[in-house]
């Protein structure tokens, strides 16, 4: 019954473990504990892996595998294009139709009705939320399914214009840039206000807000131009009584207070972020979820492996809200004795 101990774990009661929330890409693994191959059977493959690991939180599962060729890294089905990662790829863009920053600052995604940019179709949102609706009964109470919000309001800058001309344009013409970012505001509450209509307890909400060294503009930006905005965002989520739980790559330790003091139940932290000063000062009132390095999960020994993951349960098994989770997920390339030396661990170390 691991989707009631996620539960509980988010309403900050103790369980009998640590709760963990886990991506697991890991064909060889899945198919070696499943014996199902997840290539050829990727839905029932990932509901039997969650069963048979007792992963309490789960993002989706996945309805379609994709096999790369050999020395291929790269594929593009139905114009979207994925990188090699497990069996289920891992999606991405760099091809964009914005040329130059007025293209940009004239753009208004309520009335993009031809799909210019992917993220504001309805197709795009509609997708996103019937697969956390479609995941939830395939796991039954085995398996908390949250669904992922991925373009909260930073992340829909990325996708649309990509990186380059966002940040160009935000950084030349930073007024301008407010009537941008005043659309995509008004829009993600549209997305909001349809995920709290779903039946789904927890809203889960993801904006890469910053890179592994730091944030990606000064930490002023932020406070003038995105935190006011997610109150607004995040206000029917608070409104209907459901928990909110954010992530974000990176390290983002500096806007930590900010999204906690308004009104965020729980962060996912990248192994970036120094976990501990944070849960000692959140861990008894907030969910903290994650920062073991997936690096150490690839590249280390099997002890590596077990010292990493006694390390985050040693900062978090003393919090009721704390989930264990690899901060890069379990894909392919993580040596088959240690993704099991992973789960061992946190299985043996986790419990309370």
């Amino acid at each position: 019954m691991s989707r009631k101990r996620a539960l509980k774990a988010m309403n900050l009661e103790f369980t009998d473990r640590v709760p963990c929330q886990e991506w697991i890409d890991h064909p060889e693994f899945i198919k070696k504990i499943t014996g199902i191959d997840p290539f050829e059977q990727p839905t029932e493959a990932v509901v039997e892996i969650l069963k048979a690991l007792d992963v309490d939180w789960y993002v989706g599962i996945p309805e379609k595998a994709r096999k790369f060729k050999d020395g291929e890294t790269s594929k593009t089905e139905e114009g979207i294009k994925y990188t090699e990662w497990g069996f289920t790829g891992s999606q991405w863009e760099d091809e964009h139709v914005f040329k130059d920053e007025e293209e940009v600052l004239s753009y208004n995604p309520f009335e993009d009705t031809s799909g210019r940019v992917r993220i504001v179709t309805e197709k795009y949102r509609r997708e996103r939320i019937d697969d956390c609706l479609k995941g939830q009964p395939l796991v039954g109470d085995s398996t908390l399914v949250t669904g992922l919000y991925y373009t909260t309001l930073f992340q829909s800058f990325i996708l649309a214009f990509g990186w380059e001309l966002f940040l160009v344009t935000a950084r030349l013409e930073p007024e301008r840039f407010k009537r941008t970012i005043e659309l995509f505001t008004q829009f993600s509450i549209k997305n909001v206000e349809e995920w709290v209509a779903a039946d789904t307890e927890v809203i889960f909400c993801h904006d890469d807000l910053s890179l592994s060294r730091g944030l990606v503009f000064p930490k002023e930006w932020y406070t003038e131009n995105i935190f006011p905005n997610y109150e607004r965002i995040f206000d029917p989520i608070k409104k209907a009584g459901k928990k909110l739980i954010f992530v974000s790559d990176g390290n983002y330790s500096s806007l930590i207070d900010d999204l906690f003091a308004i009104g965020v139940d729980g962060l996912i932290v990248d192994n970036y972020v120094d976990m501990e000063p944070v849960i000692n000062k959140y861990g008894k009132r907030k969910v903290i979820c994650g920062n073991v390095d997936s690096r150490i999960l690839t590249e280390g020994s099997m002890e590596d492996v077990r010292k990493e993951v006694k390390r985050c349960m040693d900062l978090g098994k003393k919090y009721p809200g704390y989930f264990i989770r690899a901060a890069g997920d379990l894909p392919h390339n993580i040596p088959l004795q240690n993704i099991e030396c992973y789960f061992d661990s946190c299985r043996e170390l986790g419990t309370r």
